[in-house]
C-alpha cells in the first residue's frame, strides 16, 4: 500500500510541475480582476467620499464669490 500510495503521490507531483492542474483549478484566473479584491468595495468608497468632498469644496467656494 505505502508503495502505491507514494508513486501515486510522485505521479501528481510531476503533473502539478508541468502543469497539467492548472487550467482545471475552479478559481484558476482568481484576482486576475480589480472586483476580485476584498478591498474593492473599500476603494470604490474612498473615491466616493473624495467626490463627494470635492464637490462640497467646490460649491462653498461658489458661494464665497457670490
Amino acid at each position: 500500500m505505502s508503495i502505491a500510495k507514494n508513486a501515486r503521490a510522485s505521479e501528481v507531483m510531476s503533473k502539478a510541475k508541468q502543469g497539467h492542474y492548472v487550467s482545471m483549478g475552479k478559481f484558476a484566473n482568481f484576482g486576475s480582476v480589480p472586483e476580485d479584491s476584498i478591498y474593492y468595495s473599500t476603494m470604490l468608497a474612498q473615491k466616493a467620499d473624495q467626490k463627494r468632498l470635492e464637490r462640497l469644496a467646490q460649491s462653498a467656494i461658489r458661494k464665497v464669490r457670490a
